[in-house]
């Protein structure tokens, strides 16, 4: 009976803390460390209004969308809008803002659905953030695919098992798990090493894969480097 009231006691425990992970309001960590959460009210000449408190920024930034659009410049909000530069976005439409150093790599490369997985050439780290936007259709052993992938179709055997048939996906590292990207994905690095990407074909090698998918990379700035100014709006 001990035995089953302790574990009784620390699943308890163990549902209390997941609860206290989930947040609801917005987020500002300063570069010491220190966390303000509430609601956003403003951003501007170089201060974060929260409901709840306040902190001085770089005015320079880096805005990242939800889409995998990323705008640099002074940052600024009110209204539900951040302003960078001259873009401005709807606050709920926002994965993060990030101070500091806000220089990002781009590329546009071409992925074969012949070839298997394509060397980028793009470095990355760790909590990198990461954007990966893919357009084009391909053609694969169980029909036409765009870069989302096919929805019915998925195969033990494919490149990708978790991922369907057609789906644009990626690693990091010749080692990395791969990822499946879809015509959009947004976040941070999951490691270390050189982006690779590829086409999800159901038969690894086969010659009935044939089409490209034109897929535009944008890399850089560290949302979880010690020393960081990130926000992260609600929902995030």
């Amino acid at each position: 009976m001990r035995l089953v009231n302790a574990i009784v006691q620390v699943i308890a425990a163990l549902l209390i803390f997941v609860g206290c992970m989930e947040r609801t309001g917005d987020v500002l960590v300063i570069a010491d460390g220190t966390v303000l959460e509430g609601e956003l009210q403003t951003i501007e000449s170089g201060k974060v209004i929260f409901s709840e408190g306040s902190a001085d920024v770089p005015g320079h930034g880096r805005v990242w969308c939800l889409d995998g659009r990323t705008f640099a410049g002074e940052i600024s909000a009110s209204g539900g809008t951040i302003r960078s530069g001259s873009n401005s976005v709807p606050a709920d439409s926002v994965y993060l803002v990030v101070w500091g150093n806000s220089d990002i790599d781009q590329e546009t490369l071409t992925v074969d659905a012949a070839l298997g997985w394509l060397n980028t050439g793009i470095e990355l780290e760790q909590g990198e953030m990461l954007s990966i936007q893919g357009t084009g259709t391909v053609v694969t052993e169980t029909g036409i695919s765009s870069p989302q992938g096919q929805e019915k179709y998925s195969s033990s055997v494919s490149r990708v098992p978790g991922a369907t048939s057609g789906q644009l996906v990626f690693r990091v590292g010749e080692d990395g798990q791969p990822v499946a990207a879809g015509i959009s994905w947004i976040g941070e690095s999951p490691g270390d090493g050189t982006l690779m990407l590829a086409v999800n074909v159901p038969l690894e090698g086969s010659m009935g894969s044939r089409g490209v998918y034109t897929v535009m990379v944008k890399a850089g700035t560290f949302g979880s480097r010690p020393g960081a100014v990130v926000f992260y709006p609600a929902g995030r």
